[in-house]
């Protein structure tokens, strides 16, 4: 005699709705993330300034989310719509991230909507927000930060905050401001390497809140949080290169 199974069927039928549901919010979300949208491009500008001194951005780059950074040195003689000839960083100190902008716009032609200013004043937060940082260190720092002296050997280091905000900051050695992109880039390759690390997802909320604290953007939440994503995923961070030039310019 055959047994009768009540209900199984419509159990069935829910749990393959909920997959269907479930399937589909995926497929958003990955649509979502990955359809273009705008230019894809956005200045990453990391701004320095600290009391008494002009609100200069010390570190640019253009980063396009599916994949790239292009750093251009601050010292760069360019032409600011409006202003005439000046350093890079001038356009900040002129006329804000959108001024940097339009200047960049104009100098690559290359069509770019977004921006994101960093207070690198912030980084010694962000850090500890993560617990510390792994930084390839290339040569020996000493230096002297706000009144507080670091040495930091050469090598693969975990960093705190204010080593890390020590690191970004010194431009000693004979590359000086050269070197200390070169560092800042590393920084920043690192930093989207923790972020996306699994052993810190449960300190992402808490970083996301201090990030968001010390970030400026023309970005909504999810629209920073969605380019983010992206350019970590295409390892963007550390695919970077530095806008060619002579001493003269």
């Amino acid at each position: 005699m055959a047994t009768k199974v009540y209900g199984s069927g419509r159990r069935g039928g829910f749990l393959r709705g909920v997959f269907f549901v479930l399937l589909a919010l995926l497929v958003l979300l990955l649509l979502y993330l990955f359809l273009p949208f705008g230019t894809g491009r956005a200045v990453l500008l990391g701004s320095d300034a600290r009391a008494g001194e002009a609100s200069r951005s010390d570190t640019i780059m253009i980063a396009k989310a599916s994949g790239g950074l292009l750093a251009v040195p601050r010292d760069t003689l360019i032409e600011i719509p409006g202003v005439g000839e000046d350093k890079m960083n001038a356009a900040f100190a002129i006329g804000g991230p959108g001024l940097a902008v339009e200047t960049l716009e104009s100098f690559t032609e290359l069509p770019i909507e977004n921006y994101v200013v960093l207070d690198f004043g912030g980084v010694e937060e962000i850090v500890d927000a993560l617990g510390g940082i792994t930084v390839n260190v290339e040569e020996p720092i000493e230096t002297e930060q706000d009144g507080e002296f670091f040495s930091i050997p050469a090598g693969v280091r975990e960093l705190t905050g204010g080593e890390a905000l020590a690191y970004v900051r010194y431009r000693g050695g004979p590359t000086a401001d050269i070197g200390r992109i070169g560092r800042q880039q590393r920084f920043l390759a690192a930093l989207a390497g923790e972020v996306s690390s699994p052993e810190n997802l449960p300190r992402l909320p808490g970083t996301a809140r201090v990030i968001w604290r010390n970030v400026e953007t023309n970005m909504g939440p999810f629209e920073a949080a969605r380019f983010a994503i992206r350019l970590a995923l295409s390892g963007g961070a550390s695919n970077a290169e530095l806008y060619p030039g002579a001493p003269s310019t």
